[in-house]
């Protein structure tokens, strides 16, 4: 890993870590919360959707980040780069969600595609708890950053941007999860990561 992608995750990884215990020092501190039930209309209160200028995240919001070890792509290209590496970071939140989920993400995950170059992809999602420790997501976005030869690889990408429809499977074991994540027709992603 050079020295820029390791200044880059460690970067990413201090400002989850700032962000989770900012959003748990708001949510466990008494005078917010006492704030929060005997001062309806005064500064720092949680509204409808949860939201309070005591932090940017809204009431119940945890973050996480994950990184990927490991891709199997499904079909043998001497274009392919041996490793995708990817860092992602995102909001779990238990408002706006829809068809029933458990939760909705928000998030951005830097990456090298399967031709090397550096990407990015900004998602919305949800995800559904099936057991206390297995859960499956789903999450749609735009990608970008293939780019040269490789820009028609992905579909609808004439601007540069794709749209794209990602699911997921994981599994989680406390605050740590790991999960599966396919890529399409391409590969198979492999993550593990950790929520604050």
């Amino acid at each position: 890993m050079t020295s820029r992608r390791r200044g880059a995750f460690v970067a990413l990884a201090c400002a989850a870590a700032f962000a989770g215990v900012t959003a748990s020092h708001a949510q466990s501190d008494p005078n917010i919360v006492l704030a929060r039930n005997t001062q309806p209309g005064a500064t720092g209160l949680a509204d409808a959707n949860g939201r309070s200028a005591d932090t940017w995240l809204r009431d119940g919001d945890r973050v996480y980040v994950a990184f990927s070890p490991y891709t199997e792509h499904f079909r043998h290209n001497p274009e392919y780069t041996k490793h995708s590496y990817l860092v992602d970071l995102g909001i779990q939140s238990q408002y706006d969600k829809v068809w029933g989920s458990d939760a909705t993400l928000f998030g951005l995950a830097v990456f090298k595609n399967s031709y090397g170059q550096p990407s990015q992809y900004i998602y919305w999602g949800q995800q559904w708890d099936i057991k206390p420790w297995l859960y499956a997501k789903v999450t749609a976005g735009l990608l970008h950053g293939y780019k040269g030869k490789y820009k028609n690889n992905i579909p609808f990408n004439r601007a540069g941007v794709a749209p794209g429809i990602i699911p997921s499977l994981g599994v989680r074991y406390g605050n740590f999860h790991a999960e599966g994540i396919v890529l399409g027709f391409s590969a198979l992603m492999f993550t593990v990561g950790y929520t604050f």
